[in-house]
């Protein structure tokens, strides 16, 4: 597998899309963190003036950023641009069927499995990155707000969920990918479905069956790292015990489909 990864790598490293969106990923985390973060001064000084900062909302708000909890919170918005990655995933899947050249790896004597293993091989290896890279946005929002970094275990745990979160994430737009077999459409349905349906989907359940929206294809994942005390919606949340075997379990469901759906498929 590691040779096979290795094929992977020489495949994008020097595809530009791969480059150029690689770079945002990396800005954009910093970016929206910093946002955040003139949002939460501005609120807080808010607070400090009305001179209410023993009220529930003003000390669930200056617990943002302290040691154990800043990893919630960064993991919580950079989740935010785990579609990029997955809009790239998608590009680089479509453009090996478009091209013909997954058709060269079985002429070299891959299996179909093989070749769809590596896949999720990369998947693996890039979920890793991101939780690295929140893992780096965490120490420097850690220097900017002046927060000790504590890798403590709800650091780890965190890291751990995010790590799930972008499986799931970048399993379901390689599902798309293998079902779609256009990059347009299934970019399309990622984002729509993503950023619109689902959200419509979690308003449905959380009227029919409070805390049913919590275990929709990608919202199992986005549930798993929360704030807290979040409302609507995002009420009701069964808490990681129930969410992560739930998550698991669609990551396992999409990776069934997406081997089954490329194993008997015309090439």
């Amino acid at each position: 597998m590691f040779r096979n990864l290795q094929i992977e790598w020489m495949k994008i490293k020097n595809y530009r899309v791969f480059q150029v969106f690689s770079v945002l990923y990396l800005i954009g985390i910093l970016i929206i963190i910093y946002i955040f973060y003139r949002v939460y001064i501005q609120l807080t000084g808010r607070i400090m003036s009305m001179g209410n900062p023993n009220s529930r909302d003003g000390q669930d708000l200056f617990r943002l950023f302290s040691p154990d909890s800043i990893w919630t919170t960064v993991c919580f918005f950079t989740a935010f641009l785990l579609y990029l990655p997955g809009m790239v995933l998608i590009n680089l899947f479509i453009n090996e069927v478009n091209f013909k050249t997954h058709r060269q790896n079985i002429i070299d004597g891959w299996k179909r499995e093989t070749f769809i293993y590596t896949k999720i091989a990369l998947i693996v290896c890039i979920s890793l990155v991101v939780m690295v890279m929140n893992l780096i946005a965490t120490l420097i929002m850690c220097q900017v707000t002046h927060t000790a970094f504590s890798l403590s275990s709800a650091g780890i745990e965190t890291l751990g969920l995010c790590f799930v979160q972008t499986f799931i994430y970048l399993m379901f737009a390689l599902l798309l990918a293998t079902f779609f077999r256009r990059s347009g459409i299934a970019i399309i349905v990622f984002f729509v479905y993503g950023l619109l349906l689902e959200f419509f989907f979690m308003w449905l359940f959380s009227k029919i069956t409070p805390g049913m929206q919590h275990f929709l294809p990608l919202q199992v994942a986005d549930s798993l790292i929360v704030f807290p005390n979040m409302g609507g919606v995002f009420a009701n949340n069964p808490g990681v015990s129930v969410l992560l075997p739930a998550a698991l379990a669609f990551a396992g469901l999409y990776i069934f489909l997406a081997v089954r759906k490329y194993k008997y498929d015309d090439l």
